[in-house]
């Protein structure tokens, strides 16, 4: 009897032991909730939307999928832990219970369009190199479609020349500055390039070649030789000075949709930087700025222009649109507003420059053939 008694106590040391052991070395799971949604136009594939528990410290991977013509803008809500929220693809670190939104926008970005600034190369007869915004503007159109695009009606219409240098000769047939071809409306030598010069002067430089010599039209004989190697083409060169901002913007956007950069002139250039965004799709920096107040000319250390209001603006080129857009989101100083960016010709001034839709002037569709 006493060895059973003995067996027994042996037996529940034992099983206290072993029970005590488990119960001290358990330490309790904890859970934290990550709850996703998405604004209009994409959807949250990886891990999905709504509400999913993770244990504390998991890394959970995020993919935001925007649909069709529009684009990831950013993450919004308890971003905290999220690696990066400009990414459409990335992770957040549960360390507590996160609420999170993955934004969308109506947009696009046409990718490596030239950004060519002022001034011009100055190696032509060219007088006064300054206020060329509107031939730079459209000489990153030129070399796009020629040596980006490699558009079969655009071979060599720039003749390996670089942009700086097109923009010379654009200056001359558009009659920046009043020094240039006679046919055109800006003989009294107003400073810049009027609105109505712009689309005529362009369409002379890129008939321009060997079988199609300046004469006529224009009629004035440039004071300098045909590039080496020029071909000319017939470009449809359309534009619209409409107020109305749906139509204009429309206009904008339809072009952007179709993979053609445009002209685009503001009454004046005032941009004021806000910061930077790493666009998820292209992988460019679109910098944002806001207008500032009216101004009349710019100078140095931005390049000297002269604007006059309906008549000689800012020109830049238009690469792509942001919709609806808040770029630091709900409650931040910058405005929830239709965005374009465009391809500024200031050295000051980065090269995706995303603007809202305001104080613009005319447009310019140009269309390099079939």
């Amino acid at each position: 009897m006493k060895h059973k008694l003995i067996s027994v106590a042996l037996i529940a040391v034992l099983l206290f032991m072993v029970l005590g052991t488990s119960i001290a070395c358990t330490t309790p799971t904890t859970n934290y909730t990550l709850t996703i949604t998405s604004t209009d136009g994409g959807d949250v594939t990886a891990p999905g939307e709504g509400a999913s528990n993770h244990t504390a410290g998991t890394v959970v991977n995020l993919t935001a999928t925007p649909d069709a013509g529009y684009r990831f803008v950013k993450w919004t809500g308890n971003v905290g832990t999220i690696a990066n929220v400009n990414a459409a693809t990335t992770t957040i670190n549960m360390t507590g219970n996160y609420a999170i939104t993955a934004n969308f926008a109506l947009g696009t970005l046409i990718a490596n369009v030239p950004d060519a600034n002022q001034p011009p190369t100055n190696t032509l007869p060219t007088p006064n190199p300054t206020n060329f915004c509107a031939p730079m503007a459209m000489a990153n159109i030129l070399e796009y479609w020629d040596d980006v695009a490699n558009h079969a009606n655009a071979q060599n219409v720039t003749a390996g020349l670089i942009p700086e240098t097109v923009a010379e000769y654009l200056g001359y047939f558009m009659d920046t500055n009043g020094v240039g071809s006679l046919d055109r409306v800006n003989n009294p030598n107003l400073p810049g390039t009027h609105n109505l010069d712009i689309g005529p002067g362009t369409t002379d430089f890129v008939r321009w070649d060997a079988t199609h010599p300046p004469t006529p039209p224009p009629v004035s004989v440039p004071p300098f030789a045909l590039p080496a190697g020029k071909l000319g083409y017939s470009w449809p060169v359309l534009w619209t000075c409409d107020i109305n901002y749906n139509v204009t913007l429309a206009f904008y956007r339809a072009e952007i949709d179709n993979g053609r950069p445009l002209v685009v002139s503001f009454d004046y250039w005032n941009p004021v930087p806000k910061g930077n965004y790493t666009d998820p799709e292209t992988g460019e920096t679109i910098s944002v700025f806001i207008w500032g107040d009216w101004r009349s000319s710019s100078g140095p250390p931005d390049p000297v222009e002269t604007w006059d209001y309906g008549i000689i603006g800012h020109a830049v080129t238009g690469v792509g649109y942001i919709l609806n857009w808040d770029p630091d989101g709900a409650g931040g100083p910058l405005p929830l507003a239709d965005w374009v960016i465009v391809h500024d010709n200031w050295a000051t001034t980065p090269k995706n420059v995303a603007i809202p839709w305001e104080n613009w002037m005319c447009l310019w569709q140009v269309i390099p053939g079939p």
